[in-house]
């Protein structure tokens, strides 16, 4: 997995692409560390160069999550294929993480 990094004001946005698998942590969480002290509220995960998810990568996105929550901070994914979407809808994260299918909706996420 490959993950480029930038801000939007406090909202630190990840643009991922590959495969989201039990490998994807170490790449998101070097993304994450390179904005440390910097103010940040919100992290947007946009998926739509995400090609496959499997249940470890729902895992990680789920202790992510709750990494984030522990800090004070949100998480929305954007973007989602529509295969990778409803493997979230049935793993039932979308219960509790925000899932924004535009692009044009993210400005409403931060």
């Amino acid at each position: 997995m490959l993950v480029r990094a930038r801000w939007e004001k406090e909202t630190r946005i990840l643009l991922l692409s590959g495969r989201f698998d039990k490998f994807g942590r170490v790449p998101i969480e070097t993304a994450l560390a390179a904005g440390e002290g910097r103010a940040c509220n919100h992290v947007v995960m946009d998926f739509s160069r995400v090609s496959s998810m499997d249940s470890a990568g729902i895992g990680r996105l789920l202790l992510l999550y709750h990494s984030l929550r522990r800090k004070g901070m949100g998480l929305t994914v954007i973007n989602p294929k529509p295969t990778v979407e409803t493997l979230l809808d049935l793993a039932d994260l979308t219960t509790i993480i925000p899932i924004i299918p535009e692009k044009s909706e993210i400005r409403s996420v931060a």
